[in-house]
């Protein structure tokens, strides 16, 4: 019985990462920063949550901009452009 639950998990771990896409590279281009940011992911959305922390880390630069200002850069980072 041991044994069988063994198999079952590394077999379903296994199916798992099978199952997975490999990351591909996604272009999101943000209003308020020249280049485009480059991000990998899986899908479309796992890559924008990546390139919208990114962009808000550029428009921040790792300090607190104030509750006005970080919303502004929030709604640009929410908001790529099109």
């Amino acid at each position: 019985m041991k044994i069988a639950l063994i198999a079952l998990a590394m077999t379903l771990a296994c199916a798992g990462q099978a199952s997975q896409s490999p990351a591909k590279t996604f272009n999101f281009q943000f209003k308020s920063i020249k280049s485009p940011i480059q991000a990998k992911g899986s899908s479309k959305e796992e890559a924008f949550r990546v390139a919208a922390r990114e962009c808000f880390q550029k428009l921040t630069g790792g300090k607190y901009p104030g509750e006005e200002k970080g919303l502004d850069i929030i709604d640009i980072c929410a908001n790529p452009k099109m």
